[in-house]
C-alpha cells in the first residue's frame, strides 16, 4: 500500500465525504422507489421544478443539453414522463413553434414531502455557517467538482 492510500484512508474530511455519499445515494434511492422514477426522470422533473421557482421556462432543448442526451432520447423521456403524470407539455404562449415542459401538481406534491424538505434542510445547514466556513467548503467543493471533471474513464 502506498503512503497516500494510507492518508487517504485516515482523513476525516475524506471519510465524511464518503459517508455523505453513501446517504446521498441511499435517500436518492428513496426518492426513486417513493415516485417511481429512475436517475434521468427524477433529474428532468427536478430541473423543471428548480426552473420554475427561478420564473424560467423550460423547452425540451434546454432537457437535453442538460442531461447531454439526443433529441429522439429526450422525446422519449418526456413521453414516459406525461404518460406517468409527472410533466405536461404546454403551448408556448408567444411561438405557435415550441412547447414548454411544466410539471404536473402531481408531481410536485409527489416531491415536495422527500426533495424540497431536503433543500430546506440544506439551506438551514448553508446559512449557519461562517463566512470563512462558507468559504472552505465552497473551496473544498469547488475541488471535488474539479477532480470528477478533469478525470477520464478508462
Amino acid at each position: 500500500m502506498n503512503e497516500t492510500a494510507i492518508v487517504i484512508d485516515n482523513d476525516s474530511v475524506v471519510a465524511a465525504y464518503r459517508r455523505f455519499r453513501s446517504a446521498d445515494e441511499a435517500w436518492h434511492e428513496r426518492v426513486r422507489l417513493a415516485t417511481g422514477m429512475g436517475d434521468n426522470e427524477l433529474r428532468v422533473v427536478q430541473y423543471v421544478l428548480y426552473a420554475r421557482r427561478e420564473g424560467r421556462d423550460v423547452k425540451p432543448t434546454e432537457i437535453a443539453r442538460h442531461l447531454g442526451i439526443s433529441s429522439a432520447s429526450t422525446t422519449a423521456l418526456l413521453d414516459r414522463l406525461e404518460r406517468g403524470g409527472s410533466l405536461q407539455r404546454l403551448s408556448h404562449p408567444t411561438d405557435r413553434r415550441s412547447i414548454l415542459i411544466a410539471t404536473t401538481p402531481e408531481a410536485e406534491a409527489r416531491l415536495s414531502a422527500t426533495v424540497e424538505e431536503y433543500d430546506r434542510r440544506l439551506a438551514r445547514l448553508s446559512a449557519e455557517l461562517s463566512d470563512d466556513e462558507r468559504s472552505a467548503v465552497e473551496r473544498f467543493l469547488a475541488g471535488l467538482t474539479e477532480a470528477a471533471d478533469s478525470i477520464e474513464a478508462e
